[in-house]
């Protein structure tokens, strides 16, 4: 039933649209395409949701190089089950990412670039990279069955090739403002500038 939250929430996101109609998502490509590659951000946002502890998955996908950046897809999306961690819960995230986003576009992008190509992952939880990287977690065997994911497939992909994995520093995580809402005015405008909405 509507409540009265609903029109705070209604009038809340009609004040945002009128207050960002300036806003927009821009991009530039400066480079010859052997220089480019694909990048994937994922990050997760630990029991984001204060009532249900559910985390939520942020994933953005772009092209880059030297003197290239172009968004091609931004998600946030409700994680399936409650993690018991942040390396957890950016697991669940990454998998994600590489499964929906990064996989199927690499055909795309190996014609139009004329090349074979990899999927650079880039995450911020280091103990979630390490998982990744060694394929092995016997703190996290449940996975396969609360989340419906497995480790053994996300290191799969970075033994084949088809993946790398790279640290990036939380503040430089394009993926963020996919996962939580943003207080602070300054860092609300660098994360917009992160995924290329300028004003």
């Amino acid at each position: 039933k509507w409540t009265e939250a609903h029109d705070k929430q209604l009038y809340r996101l009609m004040c945002y649209m009128h207050s960002t109609k300036s806003k927009r998502l821009v991009g530039w490509v400066g480079d010859k395409r052997e220089a480019l590659s694909v990048h994937l951000y994922c990050d997760a946002d630990f029991a984001g949701d204060a009532k249900s502890l559910i985390s939520t998955s942020g994933i953005h996908l772009m092209i880059r190089g030297p003197k290239t950046c172009f968004p091609l897809n931004g998600a946030s999306k409700k994680q399936t089950a409650i993690s018991h961690s942040t390396p957890e819960a950016e697991i669940v995230a990454a998998d994600q990412g590489i499964q929906k986003e990064g996989l199927p576009v690499l055909g795309l992008w190996d014609t139009l670039l004329a090349k074979t190509n990899c999927v650079y992952l880039h995450e911020d939880n280091q103990a979630a990279m390490r998982i990744i990287e060694t394929g092995r977690n016997p703190t996290m065997r449940h996975l396969g069955r609360t989340h419906g994911i497995s480790i053994g497939f996300l290191h799969d992909q970075l033994t084949r090739g088809r993946v790398e994995i790279a640290y990036e520093t939380s503040a430089s995580m394009a993926a963020d403002i996919y996962t939580k809402a943003f207080q602070d005015q300054a860092k609300w405008k660098w994360a917009c500038e992160l995924i290329n909405i300028v004003d």
